[in-house]
């Protein structure tokens, strides 16, 4: 269909590992004023100098040994003179199969892909990034100059053939291979056994490194332990579901506290979770990916009963929820863990099915407190392979409480909306699933002071915004939504976007 140009919409602020300081600051003022048009220019000017010059990529091979099964050829791509190695994620809802590479960016790169199939027409997402593009023949060009995630969609289907780069800053402080504390995959391909095999454990004060160019095929665990760091370029490979006394997770932090997961990338090839965390504080994830498509239940990195927690730059494509926080207990809420303290920013986040930000649906805890969810690119959402249109509570960004609870002091803010079913849920229940998941209302709860800001959504499914309390005593309070945009029209008060029940009041629209 010719050459085709994308629209640029507004730049996209990136924390810790991605951009620098001085682009943060930069783009501040658009971000808060929600999104407002900057000329490629402009954006060039804010840029710090190390991204204005052209550079030669860091690559990294795809191990020879890989197995075939585990690379993907439904693209070629180059960065600058480089061909990237590309990796099959796996099928996902649709049966079509994933594919995602990436390398080290010094200074900005010009890239060319080229499907392996026809097409008709190309969306480079997130469109925040402003970045335009051209086609020629079968080839797309653009130029990167940022350290950031980039998805191509074909044909305007997001449940094809999907293609996700991940450009990343240049790795520094390297561990060192021989500290016997470091555990050190180098480049290559590594099989840590299969159906039965136990997790590597981690214990207090290690270090796990997987290399630029390492697969490490596998499951990783650590529990009751501290001072724990999960590093590296390489990926984390998981396609298989597990038989022995641990849970089914390919990264699991059980108990964990002062710890650190950066830069890796976790593809889960299986109806399982990505990975999680119970029971654990003072844990900073920075430059996490998860491509976990398979469908369902692969959720992207799920924060479960805890508290005083960082999410900085993650990347999720899942099948289920791409994030979720979660009481998971045994105990009356009362008795239970809190979860409280928990920052989620700088994101793109990608749900095949479920919710994009979640927190529920299990909500066994005396309260969830103090969440943000800031600057974070939903790039599709969608309810249910199997069930098309008929849960209604699945949302792009939801709050869904199974159990009495209080939640309260939450806000979402900054978030730009590609594609979704639903735009927003709160709602009380005391069933999920067809009865999967059953709650409790019996104990007192309440959800209250939640606060939604400079929400952009351009997505073409209802954008519904729905809130459900559960009694008179069991309330949903003081919400507030402020510049909200759907398609270009701010939300009003009495928006026919709104179903609300009898059990809701002081809903505040500005």
């Amino acid at each position: 269909m010719g050459n085709k140009k994308l629209a640029i919409s507004c730049p996209q602020a990136r924390g810790n590992g991605w951009v620098t300081i001085l682009l943060l600051i930069g783009l501040l003022t658009a971000l808060i004023s929600g999104c407002s048009p900057t000329s490629v220019k402009e954006q060039q000017a804010l840029l710090p100098p190390e991204l204005k010059e052209e550079q030669p990529i860091i690559n990294y091979k795809a191990p020879e040994d890989l197995p075939a099964n585990y690379r993907s050829y439904d693209f070629k791509v180059f960065a600058g003179e480089q061909e990237i190695d590309l990796y099959n994620a796996g099928l996902n809802s649709w049966n079509e199969p994933i594919s995602y590479g990436y390398f080290d960016m010094p200074g900005r790169s010009k890239m060319e892909i080229t499907p392996d199939f026809p097409f008709d027409s190309f969306e480079i997402i997130p469109r925040s990034l402003g970045i335009e593009g051209e086609r020629e023949g079968n080839t797309i060009r653009f130029e990167l100059n940022r350290q950031v995630p980039v998805t191509i969609v074909l044909n305007g289907d997001y449940q094809g053939k999907v293609l996700h780069l991940f450009a990343q800053k240049p790795e520094a402080d390297i561990p060192d291979k021989n500290d016997p504390n470091v555990i050190f995959f180098e480049p290559g391909f590594h099989d840590l056994g299969d159906y039965g095999e136990p997790p590597l454990i981690l214990r207090s004060d290690q270090t796990l490194y997987i290399s630029g160019g390492a697969v490490v095929r596998g499951r990783v665990r650590a529990d009751q332990a501290s001072n724990i760091t999960i590093r590296g370029r390489g990926i984390l490979l998981n396609d298989y579901r597990s038989n022995d006394e641990y849970d089914d997770i390919a990264l699991t932090l059980g108990f964990v506290t002062d710890s650190v997961i950066r830069d890796i990338i976790v593809n889960r090839d299986a109806s399982s979770w990505t990975a999680a965390m119970h029971g654990s504080s003072n844990i900073e994830v920075t430059n996490y990916k998860a491509v976990s498509p398979r469908f369902a239940s692969s959720d992207g990195f799920n924060i479960n009963s805890s508290h005083d927690i960082v999410f900085d730059g993650s990347f999720v494509h899942s099948a289920d929820d791409a994030v979720a926080i979660k009481g998971l207990s045994h105990e009356e809420p009362k008795d239970a863990l809190p979860v409280y303290n928990i920052t989620y920013k700088n994101a793109q986040l990608w749900a095949d099915a479920n919710n994009a930000i979640g927190i529920g649906a299990e909500t066994v805890a005396p309260y969830f407190r103090n969440i943000t969810f800031s600057n974070i690119d939903i790039l599709h959402n969608y309810d249910d392979r199997d069930h098309p249109d008929v849960l209604p509570d699945r949302s792009a960004i939801n709050i869904f409480a199974l159990h009495g609870t209080e939640i309260s002091e939450v806000t979402f803010e900054n978030i730009r909306v590609e594609k979704a079913k639903r735009l927003i849920n709160i709602q009380m229940s005391d069933t999920f699933y067809f009865g999967a998941l059953q709650g409790n209302w019996a104990w007192p709860g309440q959800i209250s002071g939640i606060t939604y800001r400079n929400i952009e959504s351009y997505s073409d499914g209802s954008n519904e915004i729905k809130l459900e309390g559960w009694s008179k005593d069991r309330l949903i309070s003081k919400v507030r939504f402020e510049n909200i945009t759907v398609n270009g029209e701010k939300l009003k008060k009495d928006d026919p976007l709104f179903t609300v029940n009898d059990y809701v009041k002081d809903i505040e629209v500005k």
